[in-house]
């Protein structure tokens, strides 16, 4: 909707609410990068918050300079402009931006690249209060493990976690969001498609949802529907089974 025009970014908040009745959001950079400079824009949109009562959650933010490059100067760069990401984020009340880590090469060093741009980008974030987190987002970061690996190393309490149901390659989803759980400061319950029993065909919510439960997890659980059917019924069906199954779990 938003690449097609049919939705501008100013009246996704009012969307949201109005469709779903969600009013904790996430945003995604790459639908409104121009403006990032912007005070108009940024002041518009939180007043609209504002008037609908949102309660504004993190930014996933596209990058094209990788935070975890093998180059140096690219890594630094990167922090950089996801620090100005950061202000963005604050200003808008969100507790943290998503950032990537998922270049190619030797497991060992894209690890060391990525806890030294994850330290840049969180010594600039700290005066914000604002925090990065990692999803497992495409290659070695789509390995729990490895992100776990990345997380007891860089040891920043604004550095954290933003477990995905669906990004885990060659690796089980249920291990993935366990070994990133400790440091978790969202969630994200990626469904692709929801049965005729209202269950998600692809993860087992119940096993999934009692995970991030017995981990202590208390924020929201972010909803990401990535199917064929309408988005909005497909939002709202992955609610229905989000509160059923935690219903369930006492």
């Amino acid at each position: 909707m938003f690449r097609s025009k049919k939705l501008d970014p100013l009246d996704y908040p009012k969307f949201a609410v109005e469709k779903t009745k969600i009013k904790a959001l996430e945003y995604f950079n790459g639908f409104f990068e121009e403006k990032l400079g912007s005070a108009k824009f940024l002041s518009e949109l939180k007043n609209r918050c504002g008037d609908l009562g949102v309660e504004n959650q993190l930014i996933l933010c596209r990058s094209d300079l990788a935070l975890d490059s093998a180059k140096a100067q690219e890594r630094k760069k990167a922090a950089a402009y996801l620090g100005r990401w950061g202000q963005f984020a604050k200003a808008l009340g969100c507790h943290s931006i998503r950032v990537d880590c998922r270049s190619k090469g030797n497991r060992a060093e894209v690890k060391k690249q990525a806890i030294d741009g994850l330290n840049q980008l969180c010594e600039i974030l700290e005066p914000m209060k604002v925090n990065a987190i990692v999803e497992n987002h495409g290659n070695w970061s789509s390995k729990g493990d490895w992100v776990k690996e990345v997380m007891s190393l860089v040891k920043r309490d604004n550095c954290g976690t933003l477990p995905d149901f669906g990004n885990f390659k060659d690796y089980d989803k249920y291990q993935g969001v366990e070994d990133m759980l400790p440091w978790a400061k969202a969630i994200c319950a990626k469904v692709h498609e929801i049965n005729s029993d209202g269950e998600a065909a692809h993860t087992d919510f119940a096993r999934m949802l009692k995970i991030v439960k017995e981990g202590g997890f208390k924020g929201f659980i972010g909803i990401e529907f990535e199917g064929a059917a309408d988005s909005v019924s497909g939002v709202l069906r992955t609610k229905k089974l989000i509160q059923k199954t935690l219903q369930k779990l006492g």
